[in-house]
């Protein structure tokens, strides 16, 4: 068995998420200073991790904050996949969150009651965004094996990260709601990859769950509106 480190992080606050506007992939601006500052803390914070891996979702904000990790490991190159990016909020992204919630709040009650099939018109369900993701780890887990990698830094988005932490950890979509997160958190899963290459069969370990201590010094230190989708 190897065992593997993965380090799930969501990217710098943006503009968007300041305004609290609903930031799905149909959003593709850049960090805000704010963003920017976060984003050189969570490199500093895992500057002393050995990172071995960098990958980012096909989104600036994600690939901006993941230069800034990237920064501290000489010789490495970032690696950008688009099944990473965000959850499509369809007709709504880019939406004020008052004025998407008659829409977005019945779609959210209808994931908390199981049915992860509902979705906004236009937009991706959480079944949409489960089968990318873990297509997406799966390449992921595959390249680590070939070349002996033991950390893996990653970098996406809130929402679905609470999805892709739900189908690794707990297996089970309804827990969802239980990782939190803020801008530039990060989850510490452990994996031992063996002969298998079916996630299913992997035990994935929460580690650490939001980490944000590299935050700290910095004035903006909270959960933004965006935590709540």
């Amino acid at each position: 068995m190897v065992q593997v480190n993965l380090f799930f992080a969501r990217h710098g606050q943006t503009d968007a998420n300041a305004q609290q506007l609903l930031q799905g992939s149909g959003l593709n601006g850049p960090l805000s200073t704010v963003g920017r500052q976060q984003a050189a803390a969570l490199g500093c914070g895992l500057r002393n991790e050995n990172i071995d891996m960098v990958v980012a979702s096909g989104m600036q904000r994600a690939i901006e904050t993941a230069g800034h990790v990237l920064g501290h490991y000489q010789g490495l190159t970032m690696r950008t996949d688009p099944r990473l990016n965000e959850i499509s909020w369809g007709i709504m992204d880019g939406a004020s969150f008052k004025a998407a919630d008659p829409l977005l709040k019945p779609v959210v009650q209808k994931w908390d009651s199981g049915d992860f099939d509902a979705k906004i018109e236009g937009g991706e369900s959480v079944n949409d965004c489960r089968r990318r993701l873990l297509a997406a780890v799966a390449d992921i887990l595959k390249e680590v094996k070939e070349k002996g990698y033991r950390n893996v830094f990653v970098c996406m988005h809130g929402r679905v990260l609470r999805v892709l932490m739900a189908a690794l950890v707990d297996k089970d979509m309804r827990k969802m709601n239980r990782f939190t997160h803020t801008n530039c958190c990060y989850h510490q899963i452990r994996v031992d990859v063996g002969d298998t290459d079916d996630l299913d069969k992997m035990v994935f370990e929460a580690v650490r769950i939001d980490v944000r201590d590299h935050l700290k010094l910095l004035e903006v230190n909270r959960p933004d509106t965006a935590d709540s989708v």
